[in-house]
């Protein structure tokens, strides 16, 4: 579990500094090529967003790793300690209820779309290659909530 842990580690920091900086060049060069040239490229805007959509996907998983995500913690904090994890337990499920069901979701979303063959404006390639960072961050995403859950359910117990 520790090695699978250690390579989603850097797939996630890898993968999204590669689509940050690849959307950030072909913005880069979208600007230089319509401010200089005179002749902006019309895919510049479009790969750019698809890859926001794909780093944005994946850093939810990374953000759930690093439990990073804004929640409500003004009445949890004044439980004692064994509540306060029982309910962080609880609140864990639900979210990956919630993780579970997106996925499953996403993925009847993009089978729907791949059947249609729709194809992008400007790059011209299937748009069910961006909708697939959505299945892909929530499937990241169950497994990181399920890490966390396992290491609450583990405090519960040993405490």
């Amino acid at each position: 579990m520790k090695r699978l842990d250690r390579i989603l580690d850097k797939f996630e920091e890898y993968a999204c500094f590669v689509l940050l900086m690849v959307m950030s060049f072909a913005i880069l060069a979208q600007i230089v090529n319509r401010a200089f040239l005179g002749r902006p490229f019309p895919w510049g805007e479009e790969l750019a967003r698809y890859l926001m959509i794909w780093a944005t996907f994946i850093g939810i998983s990374a953000g759930v790793k690093m439990g990073s995500h804004i929640g409500v913690e003004a009445l949890v904090a004044l439980l004692p300690e064994r509540m306060r994890l029982r309910f962080a337990v609880g609140t864990d499920v639900a979210i990956l209820s919630f993780f579970v069901v997106m996925t499953f979701l996403s993925v009847q979303l993009v089978a729907g779309i791949k059947e249609t063959g729709q194809l992008s404006p400007a790059l011209r390639v299937p748009m069910w290659y961006a909708y697939t960072a959505i299945p892909v961050g929530f499937s990241l995403s169950c497994f990181r909530q399920l890490q966390l859950l396992l290491q609450k359910i583990g405090r519960l117990r040993a405490g």
